[in-house]
């Protein structure tokens, strides 16, 4: 077993880290937490406080589930992309304080990038906006072929109730 601390930047996080436990063992065997609690308190850290233990085994998710998470996506997308804007918008304020004839091509580069992204998001959201709808028409038709199926059988009963009110009247 091997305790790894790992920090980091990529596209899609800046400043992330944790602490990677490698074992053979499918979850973190409790028999590791004493020592794992120690090594934590070598480095001034508390691993019951400081760390969580985490379910790294895998669920088939449904459709609606996909769809909600899609949804998830979408509107951290869209954060993400305002967040984008704003630091473009103040990074291109405090170019042109600074040098505004340097700087313009450095600002219209990143408007551009932010565009092309923002472009790029609206086709996205427009796809899992497709993708609901199909869902909801299905689930509508769907409802539909119930509620008239229902109709008739309740039709049907009333026919017959009237079938032999009318039956006892005439004998």
């Amino acid at each position: 077993e091997k305790i790894v601390l790992r920090e980091g930047e990529n596209d899609a996080w800046t400043g992330y880290g944790g602490v990677v436990v490698y074992t053979r063992d499918a979850s973190l065997p409790e028999s590791l937490r004493p020592r794992l609690r120690e090594a934590a308190k070598k480095v001034n850290f508390d691993f019951d406080k400081d760390f969580t233990v985490t379910d790294n085994s895998c669920t088939v998710q449904s459709k609606g589930e996909k769809i909600v998470l899609r949804e998830k996506f979408a509107g951290k997308m869209a954060i993400q992309t305002e967040k984008q804007l704003q630091q473009q918008a103040v990074l291109a304020r405090t170019a042109a304080t600074n040098s505004i004839q340097g700087e313009v091509g450095v600002a219209e580069k990143a408007f551009e990038k932010i565009e092309k992204k923002a472009v790029q998001f609206e086709k996205e959201l427009a796809k899992d906006v497709v993708i609901v709808e199909k869902e909801i028409v299905k689930d509508v038709v769907k409802a539909e072929k119930e509620i008239v199926k229902d109709v008739v059988g309740v039709e049907k009963v009333i026919e017959s109730d009237v079938d032999k009110l009318i039956g006892k009247k005439q004998t």
